[in-house]
């Protein structure tokens, strides 16, 4: 079983602050207007269990009534979706002697930091791929991979939202697709791109983006890019509020063992209260 030996940390003789793990890519939709969280997915769970991911119904329009004549009275309603459970985790062992060798950077401390920076990269994955996924209601596609984005096909793809456009809460592009973006103009010959101002985020045509690599890509001839404009509360994301974390000594190999898991469900509405517009849209091109 592979362990964290004293040679895979680093010595406070040979550098004297231990440099934190970096991991790639930045976090595209948690933590975003666009995911409703809930840190109370019911307890026993586990992975490939079915749970309803719940959301109010709508009271309805308005009516217009005579004089002296009764309301209809309404019920405000639950309605639910099924999402289905995953779960996550990771496992790692770490020698005593490698936590005293370490001195200043304490394994078990580093591990904690980069266990939860997995978590919420693991949610993040999760998201992205059900904003993505084609399975199920609430998402539209926009196909115009005949070549590099444009301002008529941002157009095109909004769209698709009708009058509901003005929910979008976030746009998520891939890189290669940020550059693009960057070199379209309006006919007056100006950038309809804006540059993140005091530490916002960049934007066109009004809408925020949030640039990722997490982005889905279509490989083939040529490589294909999924930009996903997602509405304001279009996905769901359940977990259990404090991940189970379980640990085992190894006597013989003066070593710990730790396992951390976490469950959740992420999950793209079909529709969203008072709309029967997307939630979702794919605006796919080169």
């Amino acid at each position: 079983m592979p362990a964290t030996t004293r040679a895979d940390l680093i010595i406070p003789e040979v550098l004297a602050d231990a440099v934190a793990g970096a991991w790639p890519n930045r976090i595209a939709l948690y933590g975003t207007d666009a995911v409703v969280e809930s840190r109370t997915l019911p307890g026993g769970v586990r992975g490939g269990d079915k749970v309803k991911v719940p959301y109010f119904g709508i009271l309805g329009e308005f009516e217009q009534v005579a004089e002296g004549a009764p309301l209809t009275v309404t019920k405000l309603s639950m309605t639910s979706e099924e999402a289905v459970v995953q779960r996550a985790g990771k496992a790692f062992e770490v020698t005593s002697w490698a936590q005293l060798a370490a001195m200043y950077a304490d394994p078990y401390a580093e591990a904690t930091r980069q266990i939860l920076e997995g978590a919420r990269r693991e949610f993040d994955r999760a998201l992205v791929e059900a904003a993505n996924s084609t399975t199920g209601g609430g998402v539209a596609t926009q196909d115009a991979s005949t070549g590099t984005i444009t301002y008529d096909a941002l157009v095109d793809a909004l769209a698709k939202f009708g009058d509901a456009q003005v929910d979008v809460a976030a746009v998520i592009v891939h890189s290669k697709v940020l550059a693009d973006l960057r070199k379209l103009k309006d006919t007056t010959g100006q950038p309809i791109f804006v540059d993140a101002q005091q530490g916002g985020l960049p934007r066109v045509m009004g809408l925020p983006l949030i640039v990722s690599d997490r982005a889905p890509v279509i490989t083939g001839t040529p490589t294909k890019y999924v930009t996903l404009i997602v509405r304001r509360g279009a996905l769901a994301l359940w977990y259990n509020g404090t991940p189970t974390v379980e640990t085992d000594k190894d006597i013989l190999a003066d070593s710990t063992v730790v396992a951390v898991n976490v469950y959740y469900a992420a999950h793209r509405y079909s529709r969203l209260p008072g709309s029967d517009k997307p939630t979702v849209v794919r605006l796919i091109t080169q």
